[in-house]
């Protein structure tokens, strides 16, 4: 039974369409955990890759095994001198995840499989340069019957957000402030989403 939200569906998403890779969690063959990472794509309610049709992976998703799935952005880093002088702890970095759980699957049908890997292209090549996949193409007749294509049926999503919801009004005022004033990689952005989070007017320089 799937057990999600429609806002953890949506940043699933938004996180989906701004990553290339995700990290695919199954049991392995000894017992210990593995953690994969994979180009995917996200197609409604299901997450898509490819691989090998052969390993402890595809064996996994083609049992339907239980399997968790993360995508993540990692957002900008603080250092603990912007909000104390000496004290170490203050220094943070934000971030944004969803955890996908589901059950593995094989994706046997041929249209399923081509929409899927139309989808990846599209993500991953988004100015295009290639004929559309389709099962009546003979061009992709062969690359459709050798790959290998699964999917996650995704029945319960967890995210979480650091995005400095635990600090006072002022001292997230300061963060922000200090993070537009650097314009580091990453930094307007996050300052973006902590002034989402719980709106804060920024000072005019």
């Amino acid at each position: 039974m799937s057990t999600f939200a429609a806002a953890d569906l949506e940043l699933l998403s938004e996180l989906s369409r701004s990553n290339q890779i995700g990290h695919l969690a199954i049991v392995s063959r000894d017992g210990y955990p593995r953690t994969v990472p994979m180009n995917f794509v996200l197609v409604g309610d299901r997450i898509y890759f490819h691989g090998a049709p052969d390993g402890e992976k595809a064996e996994a998703l083609a049992r339907g095994d239980r399997v968790t799935f993360c995508v993540y952005t990692a957002l900008a880093a603080t250092p603990s001198y912007w909000r104390s002088a000496n004290y170490a702890c203050p220094a943070s970095q934000y971030f944004r995840s969803a955890l996908v759980r589901g059950r593995g699957g094989v994706v046997r049908d041929a249209g399923e499989k081509a929409a899927a890997l139309q989808a990846l292209m599209e993500k991953h090549q988004p100015e295009g340069g290639f004929e559309r996949i389709d099962p009546a193409n003979p061009l992709y007749s062969k690359a459709l019957e050798e790959t290998a294509v699964f999917r996650i049926n995704i029945e319960r999503i967890d995210t979480r957000a650091k995005l400095g919801q635990n600090l006072s009004e002022a001292t997230r005022r300061t963060v922000i402030e200090k993070l537009v004033k650097r314009d580091g990689p990453g930094d307007a952005e996050t300052a973006r989403l902590m002034a989402q989070v719980k709106p804060v007017k920024l000072e005019e320089e």
